[in-house]
């Protein structure tokens, strides 16, 4: 069976359909379209030898102030040629798309080409394709079952859960901070802004430990992902900190599992995969969740303290010393940190490929039946 999948331009969209495509790719030939954005290939570099890896120009949609820029559409009909010669190639018994303006071309595409399309959200609240796109596909699966509230009426939907590429138990908290050159006693906290970075939660990260005094902070270590973009100016930021925090500052970080694993608490945004990860994990975290785009950090936010594992700090309440104060008074207490890793281990989930899987197979079964 050869299956086709659409997915990029953020880590969240991408992790799910890498994690599904490792798991399809032993009982079939599975192919991933991704876009050139950097994320994509920071992510494409770690990615499957198994899986076929394309890439296509294709550039988002909005705002609409694009379509006038010079070259634009000339880009764009480009890049939609060469998703129609994909799936022209591959010729896929099913094609899945994950979100995201490149996922809504290549679920249209494959609609009228007469393949069967199944799409997967990842948030809470579903993306502007995910809900467009819920109307004409075959098969809608999403992460969170309260999710079907917000698609169209009379869609079928079946909760998958989100698929993530890693597993707890791997390695102990002690030998992932080695393996990370960070002291293996010491408390760790882990910031992560997303696959792109946070200026926002950089800055704010960077405002708490000037905050803290300089024998405090011998107390603690960090480990930062704070983005290609900003990660020069936090790695210097660090340097400058009279009495500094033993830090390890990195733009972009493959080995999740071993950050997840060495981190005592997180502060990171709340965008699913990252919610999905610390869960399985059982990392508690505070979170701050992006406050554009749909509002869909707010709702996965809300989730993960709900559940029990997470504080959330809304951007327009934020300040460096707001965070101080959650980030000591959780480090201050052992049992409700012990809480919060079990609550989160009760909500983990690492059978999301897996079901996916099955509902992908199941469509592509059905419509060759026919």
């Amino acid at each position: 069976m050869n299956i086709l999948l659409f997915s990029g331009g953020s880590g969240g969209h991408l992790v799910p359909a890498m994690a599904l495509a490792e798991h399809l790719q032993s009982e079939d030939r599975c192919f991933l379209v991704s876009t050139r954005r950097p994320v994509d290939q920071i992510l494409s570099a770690d990615g499957s030898r198994s899986v076929k890896w394309e890439t296509v120009g294709l550039q988002p949609f909005l705002p609409v102030r694009r379509w006038f820029s010079a070259g634009y559409l000339s880009c764009q009909f480009q890049a939609a040629g060469k998703v129609r010669s994909i799936i022209q190639q591959v010729r896929p018994d099913v094609v899945v798309g994950f979100g995201g303006y490149l996922s809504a071309v290549g679920v249209m595409a494959a609609r009228g080409a007469g393949i069967p399309t199944v799409i997967h959200e990842q948030n809470v609240l579903p993306g502007r394709a995910n809900r467009w796109l819920a109307r004409v596909a075959d098969a809608v699966a999403v992460s969170f079952p309260e999710t079907g509230r917000y698609l169209p009426k009379r869609t079928a939907v079946e909760t998958t859960g989100n698929p993530l590429r890693i597993q707890a138990g791997g390695v102990t908290a002690e030998k992932a901070r080695a393996e990370l050159g960070l002291d293996p006693k010491r408390p760790l906290l882990l910031v992560m802004g997303g696959s792109q970075g946070s200026r926002t939660v950089n800055r704010v990260v960077l405002g708490m430990w000037e905050l803290i005094p300089p024998a405090k902070r011998q107390e603690f270590q960090v480990l930062h992902l704070a983005g290609p973009q900003e990660h020069g100016f936090v790695e210097r930021a660090y340097g400058g900190l009279g009495g500094g925090v033993k830090h390890v500052v990195v733009p972009f970080l493959h080995q999740m599992d071993l950050a997840l694993a060495a981190a005592t608490l997180a502060v990171s945004r709340a965008g699913a995969t990252g919610i999905g990860e610390m869960a399985v994990m059982g990392v508690p975290s505070i979170l701050i969740p992006y406050p554009y785009a749909g509002g869909h950090q707010r709702a996965n936010a809300r989730w993960m303290q709900e559940a029990g594992g997470a504080v959330v700090l809304e951007e327009k309440d934020l300040s460096a010393d707001r965070l101080m104060r959650e980030v000591q008074g959780l480090l201050a207490d052992p049992k409700r940190m012990e809480g919060m890793r079990q609550a989160l281990r009760r909500h983990a989930d690492g059978a999301a490929a897996g079901r996916l899987a099955e509902l992908v197979r199941r469509v592509a079964r059905g419509k060759k039946s026919k």
